[in-house]
């Protein structure tokens, strides 16, 4: 008796090994991918867009330079961009790390591309925005314990679905917005140009999420749609910490904090409808299936939460009183995951 063959869903939730999985001689069969390429033939444009849309960061980064006659980064600023620009570099790095394990256990050939196109896009974006921390003379700095727990967090699991909305839905969105603020911001002409390559590159790498995971969403059971959002609250948790210890970081560069959250609230509710529109759910109950397990937060308490972090008016003595107690909770483990970190580092190099 054949055995049956696995869900979509559960072949994210549960990938096999390579032992069990490779070659995968399905997608040498005209008739079977056939059918699957039907349905995600939108997934593959990313990877020729990619191709595209790719530039030589080398040679842009040079002309930058050339075009604006050196990089002038304002010395008074530097420091707070390093802390900045951390989160932003080791990210690209694991992002370079997720896109690869992706494009080794996704199945099907179009999400394959995709992922590999990102890989390349990925690799791009690390070693050009470290040239020009180094051409700048920006340290490069370490990350800070919240940030670095949630990327470890990525790059550890073997979830697929957890890889692809942790890292397509939630940290490239926020890079997104990251970058966009921060050219914004016009810290210095070279870096303001620059930035306008990653962020395109992250856009298109957004749609590998939005085009892909509406179909393993759907399939999910409501305990595992349970513990996917428990996922996504317990990320959203750690880049809240890790947004608080950068606050004196980003006003000092002169950059919004409260307009950057309100951008991030917008690109994810525009990547939800997205994803509903174009698997017939937009004008379906809230819990839509193609969604099904996704964080949403409603309006009401995007509110609460703007309001709460960055107020508009003087916040009464309890709000102060809680709010001083999260700052504090915040940097002082932030401190203590750094300092372990760097302890176990040693230990290892020892």
């Amino acid at each position: 008796m054949a055995t049956p063959r696995m869900s979509l869903t559960e072949r994210w939730l549960r990938p096999a090994r390579p032992r069990t999985q490779f070659p995968p001689y399905e997608l040498g069969d005209p008739d079977i991918v056939g059918l699957a390429e039907a349905r995600t033939s939108t997934v593959a444009r990313i990877y020729h867009k990619g191709h595209e849309q790719a530039w030589d960061g080398r040679a842009i980064l040079d002309e930058l330079v050339a075009k604006h006659g050196g990089i002038q980064f304002p010395e008074d600023k530097k420091a707070a961009f390093a802390r900045v620009a951390s989160v932003l570099l080791w990210g690209e790095l694991a992002a370079w790390s997720i896109s690869a394990d992706l494009a080794l256990k996704l199945e099907d050939t179009p999400a394959k591309m995709a992922a590999s196109s990102q890989v390349f896009d990925e690799a791009r974006h690390f070693y050009v925005l470290r040239d020009y921390l180094w051409r700048a003379n920006i340290d490069v700095a370490h990350l800070g314990g919240w940030s670095r727990r949630l990327l470890v967090e990525l790059l550890e699991t073997d979830n697929l679905l957890y890889k692809v909305v942790g890292m397509q839905l939630l940290v490239e969105s926020t890079a997104v917005v990251m970058f966009r603020m921060i050219a914004e911001a016009k810290l210095e002409p070279v870096l303001s140009e620059l930035l306008y390559y990653f962020e395109r590159d992250e856009a298109r790498h957004v749609g590998l999420g939005v085009l892909t995971l509406p179909e393993v969403l759907a399939g999910l059971s409501e305990r595992d749609a349970r513990r996917l959002w428990w996922f996504q609250t317990r990320m959203n948790l750690e880049m809240t910490m890790g947004g608080i210890t950068l606050r004196h970081a980003f006003d000092q560069l002169g950059i919004d904090q409260a307009e950057m959250n309100l951008q991030g609230f917008k690109y994810h509710a525009e990547i939800v409808r997205r994803m509903r529109r174009d698997h017939g759910d937009e004008e379906r109950a809230h819990d839509s299936r193609s969604v099904k397990g996704l964080f949403k937060i409603s309006r009401a308490a995007q509110d609460g939460f703007q309001e709460f972090f960055f107020p508009t008016k003087p916040r009464s003595a309890l709000q102060k009183k809680m709010f001083d107690a999260i700052v504090t909770f915040a940097e002082t483990t932030d401190r203590w995951m750094r300092a372990r970190q760097q302890g176990d580092s040693r230990e290892r190099m020892g």
